[in-house]
């Protein structure tokens, strides 16, 4: 299975519920997998390829706690049980400025320019996720951990939604 990761910025105040229907349409011509996420809230790539890693292999097994792929790996990414926590915590609103694209399937990473244009966001690159700041959003208190273990520290917190059934 592909898996494509872009940044985007949007600039605040994005219309989210027309956001979502550009997305949808994109996803639908396309037969693949998005999900949106702010990257504000996103430790580094490796967060988000641990959290698509970890929301494939539950699709595999039958054992997703949502219906989708995307709302999955939103899930994941997020380290929260609950679609609403996980939105508040990840999910993009009209506060978000930057986004982490995620898309899954064949040809995913071509399809990622058109998304990227789609929505009407410019590139950027992985500098625009959250770091340090990220692991706050998600609850926890990285004071003094060096850049590989806030990695590490974000890893852990994907692979606990698993134990956490």
């Amino acid at each position: 299975m592909e898996i494509a990761i872009g940044y985007g910025i949007t600039g605040k105040g994005m219309d989210v519920p027309s956001l979502l229907k550009k997305v949808q349409a994109f996803v639908t011509a396309n037969n693949i997998d998005v999900q949106l996420l702010d990257a504000a809230a996103i430790v580094n790539e490796e967060h988000i390829r641990s959290a698509v890693h970890h929301a494939l292999r539950a699709k595999e097994r039958k054992s997703m706690r949502s219906s989708a792929l995307g709302m999955e790996i939103l899930m994941y990414a997020s380290g929260k049980r609950q679609i609403k926590d996980a939105l508040a915590v990840t999910g993009v609103s009209g506060s978000t400025d930057t986004i982490a694209i995620v898309i899954v399937g064949n040809g995913a990473e071509k399809h990622l320019p058109a998304l990227l244009a789609a929505v009407g966001a410019q590139a950027a690159d992985a500098r625009v996720v959250g770091g340090r700041k990220a692991l706050e959003r998600l609850g926890i208190d990285a004071r003094g951990a060096t850049e590989k273990q806030l990695e590490d520290i974000a890893l852990e917190h994907v692979a606990l939604l698993d134990i956490e059934r």
